[in-house]
């Protein structure tokens, strides 16, 4: 009797604790379910912790760089924006704190630079994106789509790589390059260059109004000119002691000075040098005179007074070894346009 009263007891006090936790649904027609216990209400979570403030520029520099942000900030009030650009810049690398390319392009878009304020305000977003609020951000957004217009992309294609780039003699980069570039309104110059190849300069001229593609085709810079020598039938020509050919020869040779001798049996040798200049032509005419005769040589081809071993209207510069005796001067069509013609004994 007295087990069966614990068990009783046992069993009123767990449905006290959690009523219906154990009842059972009734059998038989018109049962009907226990209700079940109502679910606890789940605690309230935890608040997430306020982010501490971000301190600002004046708070966070320290040292130099503190001075001339305070500097800076000065001379852009007065107005002078190009000192005020200087210093920020020094700022800006001493600390490293990107909010300052905020104020660097502050003083580019004071100075007109606007090419140079879109490019800081990208890189204003990305390396202080954490720091910014969402009124900061707002305001590069907007800067940035007030300059829209008054910029154009420039891209420039090169058909020789490592080539360097330059707008307005400011380097942007090397060929070749895989994006485009800002540049300001109005006629930009556009200077490629690269060892070995003539500089290349154009211009560009930017009216906001779409991308400018530009293909530039560098040129070697070759020292060389054009020789040209006209000599009789069967006369041997050597340029620097070399055979190049008979009768006639043309063909480059790089600048400075050679020596071209002409020869035939028979007939006097003749030898001098000319002076081949970048990119010109020189044109040498020779008439060999027979071993016995007299006067004038007749290498040097005089007609009606005029000295054609340069050929018409073509500068040349020869010089001839020999023992002179006297110097008469004539005009001809080599530069400056008067030839001393000496006079040669020869042996």
């Amino acid at each position: 009797m007295k087990r069966q009263l614990k068990q009783t007891s046992l069993i009123a006090a767990i449905l006290l604790v959690a009523p219906g936790a154990f009842a059972q649904p009734a059998k038989g027609k018109g049962a009907k379910p226990a209700a079940a216990a109502p679910a606890p209400t789940p605690a309230p979570a935890p608040a997430a912790p306020t982010p501490p403030a971000t301190p600002s520029l004046a708070e966070s520099l320290t040292g130099s760089a503190k001075a001339e942000y305070a500097a800076g900030k000065i001379l852009y009030i007065d107005g002078d924006y190009a000192g005020a650009l200087v210093k920020y810049q020094v700022a800006y690398e001493t600390s490293k704190d990107p909010r300052l390319l905020f104020n660097v392009a502050a003083c580019e878009k004071a100075l007109r630079h606007y090419a140079k304020v879109v490019r800081l305000l990208e890189d204003y977003k990305t390396k202080a994106g954490p720091m910014l609020s969402a009124e900061d951000k707002k305001e590069a957004d907007e800067l940035l789509a007030n300059l829209k217009p008054l910029v154009s992309p420039v891209r420039v294609t090169v058909n020789e790589p490592d080539a360097d780039i330059y707008i307005d003699d400011q380097k942007v980069g090397t060929s070749p390059l895989s994006e485009a570039f800002l540049v300001d309104l109005g006629a930009r110059k556009l200077t490629v260059k690269k060892a070995g190849f003539k500089e290349k300069v154009d211009t560009v001229n930017a009216s906001g109004a779409g991308e400018i593609a530009l293909n530039v085709q560098l040129e070697k810079d070759v020292h060389e000119g054009l020789v040209t020598v006209r000599a009789g039938k069967g006369d041997t020509i050597s340029i620097d002691g070399k055979i190049v050919g008979t009768d006639r020869w043309e063909g480059k040779l790089p600048s400075g000075g050679h020596a071209v001798r002409v020869t035939n049996d028979g007939k006097r040798a003749f030898q001098s040098e000319v002076l081949v200049q970048d990119s010109q032509t020189r044109t040498l005419e020779v008439t060999l005179e027979a071993e016995k005769g007299g006067g004038v040589p007749a290498w040097v081809w005089i007609t009606g007074g005029v000295v054609a071993a340069a050929g018409a209207g073509v500068g040349g510069y020869f010089l001839f070894k020999g023992d002179t005796t006297q110097t008469p001067a004539v005009k001809g069509t080599i530069e400056p346009g008067v030839v001393n013609l000496p006079s040669f004994r020869w042996h």
